[in-house]
């Protein structure tokens, strides 16, 4: 009974507080830097045990140097993007690589997230509603 007391009181706080204004996170802007620079820097660590092939694509803005490299257990890459870029970032396990940097023999080159059989991703992220279909037991 307590707990239904607490719950009515915090509700009505809640209407009755005044409400607030939020912004989105892409409405915000982000200062100019030094020297003018709009970037912000992007920051990969692998802190897995394992070397792992980050794949980053870009959505929106200006991207990374480069979309896709070995990172080995414990090590950090430093990239930049503008400061309105959007995108994705993802770890690959488990791949093996030629030295043009494609899949051995074609095909995935990843056991998990592959980007194309290729270590630079050149995926194209589009915008695409979900469809989620429940199912009752």
């Amino acid at each position: 009974m307590q707990l239904l007391g607490f719950a009515l009181a915090f509700a009505l706080l809640a209407l009755l507080a005044p409400p607030t204004t939020a912004i989105h996170h892409m409405e915000k802007k982000i200062a100019i830097r030094q020297n003018g620079q709009t970037s912000v820097p992007l920051v990969i660590t692998n802190q897995c045990r394992e070397t792992i092939y980050p794949g980053i694509v870009t959505q929106g803005g200006t991207g990374p140097q480069s979309q896709g490299f070995e990172l080995t257990s414990g090590s950090s890459k430093n990239q930049t993007v503008s400061s309105n870029w959007q995108g994705r970032v993802w770890g690959r396990t488990n791949c093996s690589f030629n030295a043009e940097g494609t899949a051995q023999g074609g095909g995935s080159a990843c056991g998990t997230g592959d980007c194309g059989g290729t270590v630079n991703c050149q995926a194209t992220v589009r915008n695409t509603r979900l469809c989620v279909h429940k199912t009752k037991y």
